[in-house]
């Protein structure tokens, strides 16, 4: 099926659909024997996604004024599909009510809150000076927040006043990308931002395509560390078609776009924009964004709600779905250094790459059991290690559904956010240090939607809806904390691989690299290149284990 009902074209929480089944045939008929098997225990699974008749007190006032909302996720042979509800209704704002999360004494300290009435913070992106946050729904807007500040936002944004938005900052330059559409889901922008705009886009851009079914997010634009480079991924509902767009940042001009018949989900930059990772359905594509030949190319485990995260000087990247896969350039290709499966579980939405590549960690969630349980891995790359892992296990009628991923530069610290139980088992927003200890959480009274790091680890900021994902309503809040100690981040130099290689996996995810030809790009240019910005300084590191070194790639041609 390549189309949604009309019943979830608009206001969506997130943007995962049935895809275009360009899978391989093992990988289908493998993951559909284990469903099978399964079967009477989602069936049970899905019994309890429905909320019980008499709500529990934090979900009364789930009737927010206007569109009101609520997701689910259901599993199919290919990846997680998520289902969103859509509700009318007059009831008195939830945001309005919203308790205050506690102050975390030893886990950090919370630094502000900022809730909303009636939109749902979905996006949020911190630089070394703001935090950037993309609201979506009924308020839909980018809103700049100082880390110093009270959480008051500085400053506004939004062409339509409702739909769907995302944002992605340069975490060292003061340049931020922001991508929206429109409640409709006919109309999507792309604008340039520095946090002196005040509101005003310093450049914009109007999509030619678009799809209501696949609305703007976060995870569909990025914004390089540099500030040099903004990319993101469009749909078109026409030709069922997909772009990726590459702008100069600073002035708004494409400089690339390079269109594919299979979906493109999202998009992550390395440091300097030279490489965009486009996550298309179940298969990574790295793609040279001044030529549009791709790199490397490499299938994955599932397709739907995924994103692949990918290190700042483009050596590593992540592969997630049933399985959680790594790869690294070994000066010549990228080979998989990491091969990690548990059963009933899914990793394609809580993953995260340290800036040096030294580092990764995922949030697998449970879908056997209705997303009630889970447990965050951390490996080290260089070694093939795991460094260890945290369970987490809850009760009640929601999903507890990893959602978001963040890390500082050199993988000391490490967030995850999940839409959390009906009875908060585990907070919303977990953070880790590289020994995989729990050294900071935010406890949202919702669910958390979006998670994101500084990069000294000092700070985090997650995003969150006012009730559960699960129930009617809207509202949401930004919040940030600051940690007690934060490590500094350990530098390393930009290196751009060459290989041009493409690779299939099986069901295992084990990659076999194979030829493949250059790919011509719609459209072809060089962007402008900006120097890297220092990061600033910060205090004394913790101690943290020194990964074994990898080969060096060779300079970018």
């Amino acid at each position: 099926m390549k189309r949604v009902s009309t019943t979830i074209k608009t206001h969506l929480i997130r943007g995962a659909f049935p895809m275009k089944t360009k899978h391989t045939a093992q990988s289908a008929i493998r993951n559909l024997r284990i469903l099978t098997r399964l079967f009477p225990v989602f069936a049970l699974a899905f019994l309890a996604l429905f909320p019980a008749a008499n709500p529990s007190t934090r979900g009364e006032a789930d009737r927010a004024a206007g569109v009101t909302h609520r997701a689910f996720l259901r599993v199919t042979p290919q990846g997680i599909i998520q289902s969103t509800h859509i509700h009318s209704s007059k009831a008195p704002s939830i945001a309005a009510t919203l308790p205050e999360s506690r102050v975390l004494g030893p886990s950090g300290n919370t630094v502000w809150q900022y809730n909303d009435a009636t939109a749902i913070a979905d996006g949020v992106s911190i630089d070394a000076h703001n935090v950037w946050g993309a609201w979506i729904l009924s308020g839909a807007r980018l809103t700049l927040h100082a880390i110093m500040g009270n959480g008051t936002p500085a400053w506004s944004f939004s062409s339509f006043g409702s739909g769907n938005s995302g944002v992605a900052a340069a975490k060292a330059a003061d340049r931020s990308g922001f991508m929206e559409s429109n409640a409709a889901g006919n109309d999507f922008r792309q604008h340039g931002f520095r946090s002196s705009s005040n509101g005003t886009p310093d450049w914009s851009f109007p999509y030619p395509v678009s799809d209501p079914n696949l609305p703007a997010s976060s995870r569909k634009v990025a914004t390089s560390r540099d500030g040099s480079t903004i990319a993101a991924v469009v749909s078109d509902s026409t030709t069922q078609n997909s772009t990726l767009y590459v702008f100069d940042a600073n002035t708004g001009a494409v400089t690339l776009t390079w269109t594919d018949p299979l979906r493109m989900d999202g998009v992550a930059l390395t440091d300097n924009g030279s490489i965009a990772l486009v996550t298309q359905d179940n298969r990574a594509t790295l793609v040279n964004t001044s030529s549009g030949n791709i790199i490397f190319s490499v299938a994955g485990s599932g397709a739907g709600l995924i994103f692949y995260p990918i290190s700042g000087d483009g050596t590593v990247f992540v592969v997630g779905g049933f399985n959680f896969d790594v790869y690294a350039f070994n000066g010549t290709t990228y080979t998989q250094v990491i091969h990690f499966s548990r059963a009933n579980f899914w990793f394609g939405q809580a993953s995260t790459v340290s800036r040096d590549g030294s580092t990764v960690g995922t949030f697998g969630g449970n879908y056997a059991n209705g997303w009630l349980s889970g447990e965050v891995y951390l490996f080290d790359v260089g070694s093939g290690n795991m460094l260890g892992s945290y369970p987490v296990s809850g009760t009640g009628a929601y999903q507890g559904t990893p959602i978001g991923a963040g890390s500082n530069d050199n993988g000391t610290v490490m967030a995850f956010a999940s839409w959390g139980t009906q009875f908060h088992d585990w907070p919303e927003v977990m953070v880790f240090n590289r020994n995989v200890q729990l050294i900071g959480q935010i406890n949202f009274p919702g669910s958390a939607f979006s998670v994101d790091v500084t990069t000294d680890g000092q700070y985090v900021v997650g995003g969150a809806k006012a009730v559960h994902a699960n129930q009617f309503g809207s509202g949401g809040r930004i919040e940030l904390i600051q940690l007690q100690s934060s490590p500094t981040p350990t530098a390393t130099p930009t290196a751009t691989p060459t290989a041009t290689a493409t690779s299939t996996a099986t069901a295992t995810g084990t990659a076999t690299p194979t030829a493949t030809a250059t790919v011509t790009p719609t459209a072809t240019a060089t962007p402008t290149a900006t120097a890297t910005l220092t990061p600033r300084p910060s205090p004394t590191p913790r101690p943290a284990l020194t990964p074994r070194p990898r080969p060096t790639p060779p300079p970018r041609p």
